[in-house]
Parts: structure tokens; sequence; C-alpha cells
């Protein structure tokens, strides 16, 4: 099989390797926190297949270093399962001609100011995602129907909206949908595109140069505010403050706020006015779609993407991946690659052959309270009916609120559900404990690397 790739002219193995790159960071982003993500992973760049080894560059030594260190064997593991054969990763640190997608992160060392438009700092719309292209189904209707309403008439209606959900259920889609079409028949609409990631180091930014005016000008001089993954800006205390009064100014004066979270405003740990703002105006949840939603989601990407695909293949991926929609687009990325690479048509047992031991193995793993209980009281040498217990003892509690916190990080358990399972304690008793765990986090490294390994152990171990 290697000999074959060994056959492909140089434009052509470029062409595969770009697109396992792209079926590999559908995979990675599922793997990797989004920060770390954005920063490292989704700013590298396949440059070349050498041999049996894929080139990819990065923009800086430490970059290549982080991963190298930190998932070089998952990408080559990955790249291995797409084209069939063993496939070596090689990091390059290339020169950077342009800069990277995201270029969110606070650099190393203080630089000289400009005087940037709005449209350098802002994050442009992404034209893929339209109302046009949107699938809808029973697990996302109303929040269509919501944000075609705020589309039509901006700042009348269901205003801020507030769109939570799971990872790769179409949030973002629907929020660039918004913007576009709000913004394509008003020629002087003003639409602000950002995540909580970028709003926080804007605001950090801002006050390390004494800028914090331009900030406020430029975020609050807006038409129609779009603010994706809001719950990035849990414990940013000063962040979080900014970001109340920037809400408060652009709804005052009756302009449209789009809102995304993971999770529901009741289980965000923000300020409580903030909060109060989110869940005054429309809430709506995007689940993950049903079957029939799944097949018409491959059925429109096969299409736009000019792939043919039988009945058969679409219902064998439908049925195997049922919780991300994300995903769904990577199994037809990997079929597409490999047919392609192959020169073959995709079939029910091509798909079986490519797709089917992948996604079992990758599988989400099941991860519930007592996992989570009985995982922690063997880390820390106690019982598992004390943890879910009333005891005081001050060991004792503090692995309460390391299962509590793992609970809320890991799983869409809500904050009253967490505090019933962990003997009826209130939910404002477990914000607190996951506040307290975040707190040592941060100065305690031993114990950081104690919970990190936790994690790592919950979300691998079935």
């Amino acid at each position: 099989m290697f000999d074959k790739q060994l056959q492909l002219g140089e434009d052509e193995t470029l062409l595969a390797l770009q697109k396992a790159w792209a079926d590999a960071l559908v995979t990675l982003q599922e793997m990797v926190s989004k920060p770390s993500f954005e920063s490292w992973i989704k700013t590298a760049l396949p440059v070349r297949m050498q041999a049996n080894a894929a080139v990819i560059g990065t923009h800086s030594s430490f970059a290549k270093h982080w991963i190298e260190s930190k998932h070089g064997e998952d990408i080559a593991e990955i790249l291995t399962k797409h084209f069939g054969f063993d496939v070596k990763l090689k990091i390059e640190v290339i020169e950077q001609t342009e800069p990277p997608i995201m270029a969110e992160k606070l650099p190393a060392k203080p630089k000289p100011q400009t005087n940037l438009s709005d449209e350098a700092v802002f994050q442009p719309l992404n034209t893929r995602y339209s109302f046009d292209n949107f699938v809808v189904g029973p697990t996302n209707r109303l929040a269509h129907a919501c944000a075609a309403a705020v589309a039509d008439e901006p700042g009348r209606t269901y205003n801020p909206l507030f769109i939570y959900g799971g990872a790769g259920l179409g949030k973002t889609h629907l929020m660039h949908a918004v913007g576009l079409a709000a913004g394509g028949i008003r020629p002087d609409f003003r639409v602000v595109y950002v995540s909580g990631e970028q709003f926080t180091y804007h605001y950090v930014t801002s006050l390390r140069e004494h800028r914090t005016a331009e900030f406020r000008r430029r975020y609050r001089n807006v038409d129609l505010w779009l603010v994706d993954d809001i719950q990035f800006l849990m414990g940013k205390e000063r962040t979080e403050e900014e970001f109340f009064h920037t809400f408060n100014e652009i709804y005052e004066t009756g302009k449209q706020i789009v809102l995304t979270s993971d999770r529901p405003p009741r289980d965000l740990d923000l300020d409580t006015r903030l909060r109060s703002r989110f869940e005054c105006g429309m809430l709506t949840d995007i689940s993950p779609p049903d079957l029939e939603t799944r097949m018409a989601i491959l059925q429109s990407k096969a299409e736009s993407e000019r792939v043919l695909l039988s009945d058969e293949v679409i219902l064998y991926v439908a049925q195997l991946i049922t919780t991300n929609i994300r995903q769904l687009e990577g199994a037809l990325v990997r079929l597409h690659a490999y047919a392609s690479l192959m020169k073959t048509e995709v079939t029910a047992s091509l798909a079986q052959e490519v797709l089917g031991d992948y996604y079992l193995q990758n599988a989400p793993v099941v991860i519930d309270v007592s996992k989570i209980v009985d995982e922690v009281a063997g880390r820390f040498g106690v019982e598992p009916t004390d943890i879910k217990g009333k005891s005081r003892t001050k060991d004792i509690v503090a692995c309460r609120q390391v299962a509590m916190y793992l609970t809320r990080t890991l799983t869409d358990t809500s904050l009253p559900a967490i505090g019933k399972a962990f003997g009826g304690k209130d939910h404002s008793t477990v914000l607190h404990a996951c506040r307290k765990v975040e707190e040592r986090l941060n100065k305690d490294r031993a114990f950081a690397a104690q919970v990190d390994e936790l994690s790592r152990r919950l979300q691998t171990e079935r």
C-alpha cells in the first residue's frame, strides 16, 4: 500500500497530506483543549511527504516542542490510520510569511503599539456557516428558528439570544449565520464576532498597554455582538466585570447580542449579575442530532464537497457516529481522502474498513459520578461512601471537592444534580468546591499533576 503512495506525483502527494491533515485536525480538536488547539495545532501546516514521514511546519521552536512532546504520537497514529501505512511525524520550524489564523495569545514581551483597524482585531465571519447549509432537525429546530428571527430583526426579538450545547453540534455555525444574514442586507451594519478567549486577550492587552478607551470603543460601537464560548470567562473576575459593563452598554442601546456556551447560564461559574442578564433573553439548547438529521447532514456535506455516497454508506456512517456533527464531517473527509488516494469508490465495505475500527476504538468514554468517585477514592486512599457522605474531615472534604470539580468539568451533570450526588449539597456548595480546587491548581503543582492524571485516566480508561 505504501508503494502506491510513492507513485503519486509531488502535487498529488501534498494534496493527500493536506487532506489527511484536515482530517487529523477534526480528531485532534476533540482531544486537545481549545486554547491549546487554537495556539499550537491549528496554526501548524502540512509541508510535504518525505519518504514515509509527514512533515508538518510550525511557527516557533516552542510550538514544535509542544506538539512533539504532547501529541506527536497521537498525530502519527492518526495519519497512519488515515493512509493505511506506517507514517512517522516530522515537525519543522518554518518561516512565517503571514500571521496565523489565530494570533490571540499574549506575546512573551510587550510589542510596540500599533493602530490596527477593527477588521484586523476581530475575526471575520466564516461564509461556509450560513443558514442555507444548516441542516435543521428536531434537536436544533428551536435554536435555528430563534437565530433566524434575530437575523431578520436584530435588537427587537430574543435579545440576548443564548444558545448552549455540547461541542460540535452547530452553535458556532448558527452564530456565524446570524451575522452573515443580518449584515448581508444592511450595508452599514457593524457585526463583531469574538470568542470568550479573544475578549479576555484583548482586554488584558488593553490594560497592559493602557488602551482601555480604545478597547471599549471597538467593543461597544456595534450593532450585532456575537460572543462564542462564553464559559471561557469563568474565573477571570476583572474580565467578567468589563464584560458586564460592555454587555450593558450594548444591550441598553438596543443592539443585538448573541451568546453561545457549552452549558446553560445557571451552570456557569460567573457573577450572578451576568447570569441574570443572560437569562433575561431567549435560552435555547442544541442536542446531538437524531439518525435522520445525521443522514441529512452527511448528504448535504457530500453534495457540497461533490462526493458521491450511496444511501448504504450514509446510513452506516450515521449509525456509527451519533453524538457530534464535527466527527460526522471528519468521517466524510477521511473516506473521501482515502478513496482518492487509493483511486477507488466509496462503498459500504470501504467505509467499514476505514472508519469502523477507528471510531469504535475512539468512541467517547462514558464518565459518570460513580466512576469519578471510585477513581478519586482509589487515588487518595479513602472510601467512596465517605466522599459521597457528610463527613467534614479535612482529607475527606478535599477529596469530595476534587470529585465535584471533575464531575463539573468532565460531565454535563448540572450543579444541583452534582450536589445531590454528593450527600445532598446545594449548587452554591458545588461552586465553592470547584473554586477551591481551581485556586489550589494554580498554586500547587503537585496537586495539579494529581488532578490532571485523574482526569486523563477517567477520559481514557473504559
